[in-house]
């Protein structure tokens, strides 16, 4: 089908075909399974709807502590053929861990070990059994009650007497034991469960049905979160009612989904099993370890007493992890403790970048560089796509197009810019190619049922796929990521994972067959959703090493698991330029950032087709304020660059960055503190309003950290736009005109085309960097803005994180760490921690002082003993204080005294 170095026209029909599809109007959702397509969704759908007896019975004489924090238990399945070995673990940060395998299985079940940071620490109290009779146990576990029920087994958590969560409280436990294809029954083989047939394509099963499910309740519970990625609303809505199948359940099987379409819950590009629940009165969550396909069902509300979810899954274990809280803050500790803290990112990634597919050459580089320059428009960072590859060859140059990529990267370092480019886990198969030999003659590959090299078509046309989850290839891949062995590349040239899920143009639901083997001998079914998961951290890992461990890499991905969050950011995919997909923007990113990848974003005026200027200004209004912030665009649409648009839309756009630039000391600090607590940079407003409940349902406005609030225009023509504003006794600040609001109630802005709609929290400190620069290398020492928003007290309080924003000096105490309080009428900065040592050149130019009651008599600076007397002016309707060039170098301690 293809001869060495040349393509048929198979090739060319698989590529032609996919690029076709992808600029059709949307996807073509046939491409994709459905809950009816899929046997064992069938089957737990139905067990789920016929509640056909399938009691699963603890074997009372089985429950034993293994140890001071590990309960281990025998449960009898129905057939009474087989048991099943559990273990509850009682962990550190309040968490609880429930395993459930198979015994002497015929074939051994995946257990995904990975998506965990470090195996996790038992809790210092243990697991006590607490009594203990012949039909159940109950076992204390802190302020927590675990009822562990026999006949059926089920297991309740109370916290304080108030029931927080239940396994199988519905009877909805199913794992279905191996078998051999001789004692399968012949409707069994019929059915689907030994083989599986979706358009075209057809699945062997070669170890007929494994699947696993089991009913989670949610007690007290208000609203559902989580369990991205889906183009749907933050709050999950309801899949089943009592009586009837609303819709599909929600498919966690990372796919590439172009164009996908907004407001379902199909799958998209990455998977994170984590769902939330919130009321007013507690915040809870699960995690459901297992990276095979899964589908969860929400049922409707029961009341206020719960909601009911049932989770099922191919194959693998069922290996569930249960956190308390009871606080928001307490929950995404608890996940972070468990999966991984997002890594402090260097500045330049958390600042303003510029993609296409692609940039032609390098005389295209550098015009949009210089277009940036001329316009005054900051940017970071230039990125290529696959068309800067010797066909696409990845780890290479087309060498006519980029002659000289080194000194290409040196010119945009110069100028304090960097550069990234695509690395694909699609490897063309071509004698020559030294990424192709190598992986040949190692057997790196995943391959066929079989046993030959996988291939299918991607955009280099027959390729094969690095088998990542083999580590020995992991370190082989991550080595052809040094300076030596990826030739052309610098150190400012950094990564972009796509492509990852895995997609195969050819191939079942655009991705790998299922029958395909892994290093291990997993199946492609037992290890589908963390496949880009190990891509992410080999190519990391690679980045890391080039620089001895020095330089803070950055590598995107498009596909991802629980623990991806480790490695780097993640992106919403192939959206369109759409109001639809503008809007749906936000959800998605508050969903991702819940689940623990608070570093991700969406394409800035979207993939595919061509924004109207409304349409693109509001969406770079939006950029501006979510964690990553990159425009894209597909190959065939519009140029769209600022330098090449009109004037007056040139300006909307620069203002729009400027904001970005403007506020990176605050986002800095975000960042900083969602390393340190697993908090999301972009936050839903119920985290910090956790009893407001007209906030629990809310997703079209967010709060970066805790202290700015921001509601994107998301709709086009729009003159008002109505805010709500969350805190019956929180008073809130127009960012930019300082207006005062208060609230618990909503609040109509007018919204005219260069405004966004900006809040800060009353009762904080906000610090930005007021000049212009044309990147944020070159603002590093840039003298800093406090901006002090009152409360109804006089007080307020910030902080604000430093360090040289792109080496691990940081963690040799090299870095600055700030506080500044206002009360009695004086705002002091001190060191928040003593043992940082970082030296830097900023200084205070200017402080804001807003909400004061009256105008100052007098302002003076204590300094070293020194009493100096600061020139000020007085914003009468604003109530607002300004003091230029206090010119204190950043990290003195000092205070401002108004009388």
């Amino acid at each position: 089908m293809l001869v060495r170095g040349g393509v048929t026209w198979i090739v060319t029909f698989a590529i032609c075909w996919y690029s076709a599809i992808k600029l059709s109007s949307s996807a073509d959702t046939s491409n994709f399974k459905k809950c009816q397509d899929v046997s064992f969704c069938r089957h737990h759908r139905r067990h789920a709807n016929t509640r056909r007896s399938t009691q699963y019975n603890i074997v009372a004489d089985s429950v034993k502590l293994h140890s001071s924090s590990v309960l281990q238990f025998s449960v009898e399945t129905p057939q009474r053929k087989n048991h099943l070995d559990c273990q509850l673990h009682g962990l550190a940060q309040k968490t609880l861990r429930l395993q459930v395998r198979e015994r002497d299985p015929i074939r051994k079940r995946y257990e995904v070990e990975d998506s965990l940071a470090a195996p996790p620490e038992p809790a210092d109290d243990g697991l006590p059994i607490s009594s203990q009779t012949d039909s159940s146990t109950e076992l204390q576990f802190g302020d927590a009650t675990v009822h562990l029920k026999y006949a059926p087994v089920s297991l309740r958590v109370s916290v304080n007497g108030v029931d927080v969560l239940s396994l199988n409280s519905k009877k909805l436990l199913e794992f279905r034991s191996s078998q051999s294809r001789e004692q399968a029954s012949k409707a069994a083989i019929k059915g689907g469960d030994w083989e599986e047939t979706f358009k075209t394509f057809n699945d062997s099963k070669p170890f007929g049905p494994q699947s696993i499910g089991l009913d989670v309740t949610f007690h007290k519970a208000k609203q559902v979160y989580g369990i991205p990625e889906h183009a749907d609303s933050f709050a999950l809505q309801p899949t089943m009612s009592k009586k009837h199948v609303l819709r599909d359940p929600y498919r966690l099987y990372n796919l590439d989904v172009f164009k996908y379409e907004v407001n379902t819950n199909t799958a998209l590009y990455g998977s994170v099993p984590l769902m939330l629940s919130h009321s007013a009165q507690l915040t809870a969550g699960v995690f459901w370890n297992n990276v095979a396909e899964t589908w969860v069902d929400v049922n409707e509300r029961k009341g206020d007493a719960e909601i009911s979810t049932h989770w099922f899954s191919e194959s693998g274990i069922i290996d569930v992890f249960l956190f308390l809280g009871p606080s928001p803050a307490d929950i995404f500790q608890q996940y972070a403790t468990l999966t991984g803290y997002s890594p402090l990112p260097p500045m330049f990634a958390i600042s303003y970048h510029q993609s296409r597919w692609n940039y032609n050459d390098e005389g295209d580089v550098y015009n949009v560089v210089n277009g940036f320059d001329e316009d005054e428009i900051p940017v970071d960072v230039i990125w290529l796509d696959i068309e800067h590859t010797s066909e696409k060859k990845y780890l290479t140059w087309d060498r006519e197009r980029f002659p000289d990529p080194e000194r290409m990267q040196d010119q945009l370092w110069s100028v304090h810019r960097r550069m990234v480019s695509i690395i694909d886990p699609h490897i063309k198969r071509e004698d020559g190619y030294h990424v192709h030999d190598e992986a040949s003659q190692q057997d790196f590959y995943v391959k066929s049922r079989n046993g030959s090299a996988y291939e299918g078509y991607c955009w280099p046309g027959q390729s094969s796929w690095i088998d990542f989850l083999n580590p020995a290839a992991r370190q082989w891949w991550a080595g052809k990521m040094s300076l030596e062995k990826f030739m052309g590349s610098t150190l400012s040239l950094f990564g972009w994972n796509d492509m990852n899920e895995p997609s195969v143009f050819d191939g079942p639901e655009i991705s790998m067959h299922k029958d395909a083997v892994h290093d291990g001998d997993w199946e492609h079914r037992d290890v589908h959703n963390i496949y880009g998961f190990y891509q992410h951290k080999a190519t990391m890992d690679g980045m890391l090493a080039r620089s001895d461990g020095k330089v803070r890499p950055f590598v995107l991905s498009r596909a991802f698991f629980a623990g991806s969050q480790r490695f780097g950011p993640v992106w919403t995919g192939d959206n369109t330029a759409d109001w639809s997909h503008l809007k749906m923007s936000i959800p998605m990113l508050l969903s991702l950032g819940s689940a623990g990848l608070s570093f991700s974003g969406a394409d800035v005026g979207g993939f595919f087709a061509d924004p109207d200027v409304e349409l693109l200004l509001r969406w770079y209004q939006a950029g501006a304020y979510q964690p990553f912030f990159r425009a894209h665009a597909h190959l065939d649409s519009r140029r769209r660059e600022p330098h090449l648009l009109p004037e007056r839309v040139r300006q909307v756009v620069r203002s729009a960055v400027m904001q970005r630039y403007m506020l990176l000391p605050y986002w800095y600090t975000t960042f900083w503190t969602a390393s340190k607590t697993g908090l999301p940079v972009m936050r839903p407003l119920w985290l910090e309003f956790p009893r407001d409940e007209k906030v629990f349902a809310l997703d079209d406005e967010y709060l970066i950290g805790k202290d700015l609030l921001v509601k994107p225009v998301t709709e086009s023509y729009a003159e008002s736009w109505p805010v709500y504003l969350p805190g019956k006794y929180q008073l809130w600040y127009n960012f930019f005109d300082y207006a005062r609001f208060t609230g618990g109630k909503s609040h109509i802005m007018k919204v005219g085309i260069t405004t966004i709609p900006v809040f800060q929290r009353a009762g904080s400190v906000v610090v930005t960097k007021d000049r212009l620069r044309r990147s944020s290398e070159a603002m590093l020492h840039d003298p800093i803005t406090l901006r002090v928003a009152l409360d109804s007290k006089l007080r307020a309080s910030g902080e604000l994180y430093v360090d040289d924003g792109t080496t691990y000096a940081y963690q040799n105490n090299e870095y600055l760490h700030r506080r500044f309080t206002f009360s009695n009428n004086k705002l002091t900065s001190k060191s928040a921690d003593e043992t940082g040592s970082y030296k830097t050149k900023s200084w205070v130019e200017k402080v804001l002082v807003i909400g004061l009651k009256r105008e100052p008599n007098s302002i003076i600076m204590s300094l070293n003993k020194k009493k100096i007397d600061l020139n000020f002016s007085w914003l009468k309707d604003q109530r607002t204080a300004v003091i230029r060039k206090p010119d204190v170098n950043l990290s003195k301690d000092f205070s401002i005294a108004f009388t």
